[in-house]
């Protein structure tokens, strides 16, 4: 890496970041009138099909209270049986093509799934494409749905997930997708729509084809009766998939093309999950994984595959251990950069490490600083490095240091257990040095902190294969943590005016732990923190690299960064008060403290000064306050989820403390205190408030805390019971009583 080349990153960077607050506008284009008969055209014989399914017009009386209910959902996805005389990888053979049809049916039971509908999505970005929509009204009449009035989407992820393309994201092609308004929908109707795709995939270069790997949840947004998922491939295919948690696994059958076989997923009668808060749907709802992979290498490295033709549902230990191995020593070719793999990346940071003479630091010392120069590099990236890559440039430093290491993959505890990995996306990586775990950089963290979806994993260890295959894997559990270390501390300090009834409010926010990794992206967006990131690590200034010229245009690029950063931050900080209290506050000062990017201030701290009305009402002259309410917005437990089916995951366990001081305006005495005071505390959490009176101040003391990370269902009951307390008491007042 020359020093041009980091003018560029940091260039790069700032464009980049400037980017991130200008929002782009694009014309919408209207579809061309051409287009409309060719596209009804590709799906008009599709719509006699013999489909039972999408025969139905009657839905079960058990939903009738439901917003919609989904009759009919059918994916087929086919891949390009004009190859299957020579394979998929045949000489000569540079593209396969992939065919999608897609038929949804949902019957609209009230006036939001009427809204949620009266705009709909499609796909043209070849001639074989086609959409075509149905309205079925309660008489019986059906209308055709105008594509005339078609107007581009424009961004491609505004497009709803159901109208999407399955290839879109693999094929890397920039598709069009349209959409149009039906000004008719009303209550009762039933839509029915029918898609067709093509898309090309470049096939020439490629050892093996990976195609995203699906995670289907059964249950959806609305009830659905009939939901099926099929698959055409040849024998070449490696298919794997795995059902979880009760869901229907998919069946291999033959296909009506000769030399193919398909895939296919079926269920019935899914019903809406009611159980929505405290929970990680992958773990709890009835799921099927799946992922197609095709190759001309049987043994292809780093694939974590089965036998072509086979419906693989599972890896043994073995088989993982060596595919994350393998795929961890592949990692040195990841290209960081235009112009750097990892492993060029590795030996640059230790070239630096030379030049600011920090090789010989203590060990503790010497990790640290790798950690962070390795963090400086993700802040050049418009994403992060992959956990492997993160490990394998990490432990190439330790070992210039002859620091013994160990190597230890899991899975996201969001996703499954070890047992259930099926993609080697779902592999994640961590180094142990001692009896310490080092986790993939974000652009905040600190070396040694924990992961949320890593904490307390079950983990093999695992060493290089030996050369007769044979290799070391060892259980270890990765580390949990407690609600002691994840905390966040509100200091609120308020003013009252009764005359305008506003209160002036400065609100000091203090977090560590896991609560800090969940609050530091928007704590300090929009604050120039990369600008002397290079100082935690001791580290040369930019500049140092640099000529005048691309001096000249650091600064010049800092400055308007800067400028920009003036006008973003009070804005977003603005949008996150508004909702956090649910109403139009007046932003006065953002102060960053502390960005808890450094070991040193692990601590991430900011000041929030604003003012806020609707907190008060009047019974005559007497004033009543809500002053608990600057607690911000609390969770709400609907009805529907008040008997719980799944068991309870928090995250992580933590405490919440809210400290709220206010003068008693001049004139006033205060009421209502010691009905304020609460204590709930039982083995699920915690919510406390003492309310006193102090030396003319009002002071609220508020406590909330979640105990345990993971809980049965049956502890349901003390989680409504200290979660209620604390919504509750965001709406009860004090009362200020006028002494004369």
């Amino acid at each position: 890496m020359n020093n041009n080349l980091i003018a560029k990153y940091i260039l790069l960077l700032f464009c980049a970041l400037l980017l991130t607050t200008v929002q782009s506008t694009k014309a919408q284009a209207v579809i061309d009138e051409d287009f409309i008969g060719i596209i009804d055209q590709n799906v008009a014989s599709f719509w006699n099909e013999t489909a039972p399914a999408f025969a139905v017009t009657s839905t079960p009386d058990k939903w009738k209270n439901e917003s919609a209910v989904i009759i009919a959902f059918k994916r087929s996805i086919m891949f390009d049986k004009q190859v299957t005389g020579g394979g998929w990888f045949s000489a000569g053979k540079q593209n396969v093509f992939l065919f999608e049809k897609v038929r949804f049916k949902i019957k609209l039971q009230d006036k939001n799934a009427v809204e949620s509908f009266t705009e709909i999505f499609f796909r043209y970005g070849d001639k074989l494409d086609g959409f075509a929509a149905k309205i079925y009204k309660p008489d019986g009449q059906q209308q055709v749905v105008d594509l005339s009035d078609a107007v581009e989407a424009g961004d491609r992820g505004e497009v709803p997930e159901f109208y999407k393309s399955f290839f879109d994201q693999n094929t890397g092609a920039e598709t069009r997708y349209y959409k149009v308004a039906i000004p008719n929908l009303e209550i009762g109707d039933v839509l029915e729509y029918i898609s067709y795709t093509k898309s090309k995939l470049n096939v020439v270069r490629s050892k093996y084809v990976e195609f995203d790997p699906q995670y289907e949840i059964c249950s959806k947004k609305y009830p659905i009766m009939y939901n099926e998922i099929s698959i055409d491939t040849d024998d070449k295919t490696f298919f794997k998939s795995l059902s979880q948690n009760g869901a229907p696994e998919f069946k291999k059958e033959n296909s009506d093309v000769a030399g193919f076989y398909r895939y296919v997923f079926i269920d019935r009668d899914r019903g809406t999950e009611k159980d929505v808060n405290f929970i990680s749907p992958m773990l709890a709802y009835p799921m099927i994984k799946f992922q197609v992979i095709y190759s001309n290498n049987e043994n292809a490295k780093g694939a974590l595959i089965g036998d072509k033709g086979e419906l693989k549902k599972g890896f043994s230990k073995e088989e993982l251990g060596k595919t994350a191995w393998e795929n961890y020593v592949m990692s040195a070719g990841y290209w960081i950069n235009q112009s750097a793999n990892a492993q060029n990346a590795a030996y640059y940071i230790l070239s630096e490490m030379k030049k600011d003479e920090v090789l010989d630091l203590p060990e503790e010392k010497f990790i640290t600083n790798a950690y962070y120069r390795i963090r400086n590099l993700v802040l050049f990236r418009s994403a992060y490095f992959p956990d492997r890559v993160f490990a394998y440039m990490f432990t190439t430093i330790l070992s210039q240091r002859k620091i013994n290491y160990d190597l230890a993959i899991t899975i996201s505890n969001k996703t499954g257990k070890l047992s259930d990995i099926l993609f080697e996306d779902e592999i994640r990586y961590a180094v142990k040095v001692g009896n310490k775990f080092y986790f993939n950089c974000t652009d905040h963290s600190n070396p040694g902190e924990l992961v949320e979806t890593l904490l307390g994993n079950d983990a093999y260890i695992i060493k290089a294969p030996s050369r007769s295959g044979d290799q070391e894997i060892t259980d270890v559990k990765l580390p949990d943590t407690d609600v002691n270390e994840n905390t966040a501390q509100y200091d609120i300090n308020v003013q009252y005016d009764p005359v305008s009834n506003n209160m002036v409010v400065s609100r000091s926010s203090t977090y560590n732990g896991l609560t800090k990794a969940r609050e530091i992206d928007d704590v300090v967006k929009y604050t120039p923190y990369m600008f002397d990131d290079f100082r935690v690590y001791f580290g040369s200034s930019p500049l140092d690299k640099m000529s005048n010229k691309q001096i000249d245009e650091y600064y010049s690029t800092v400055g308007a960064i800067k400028e920009e950063f003036k006008t973003a931050k009070p804005e977003y900080v603005q949008q996150q008060l508004d909702k956090e209290y649910m109403q139009k506050l007046k932003y006065k000062n953002f102060r960053l403290i502390s960005d808890g990017r450094s070991l040193q201030k692990k601590q991430l701290t900011a000041v929030e000064d604003f003012e806020i009305g609707e907190m008060s009402k009047h019974a005559g002259k007497k004033i009543l306050l809500n002053l608990p309410g600057l607690m911000g917005s609390q969770l709400q437990i609907s009805n529907d989820e008040r008997i719980r089916t799944k068991d309870i995951q928090v995250g992580f366990a933590r405490t919440l403390n809210w400290r709220i001081v206010m003068p008693v305006p001049a004139g006033y005495t205060v009421k209502g205190l010691k009905e304020l005071n609460t204590v709930v505390d039982n083995e699920a959490g915690k919510f406390t408030c003492e309310a006193k009176e102090e030396n003319g101040n009002v002071i609220l003391l508020m406590t909330k805390v979640y105990k345990k990370r993971e809980m049965p269902k049956e502890k349901w009951n003390d989680m409504l019971a200290f979660v209620d307390a604390a919504y509750n008491q965001t709406f009860r007042y004090i009362l200020l009583v006028p002494k004369n």
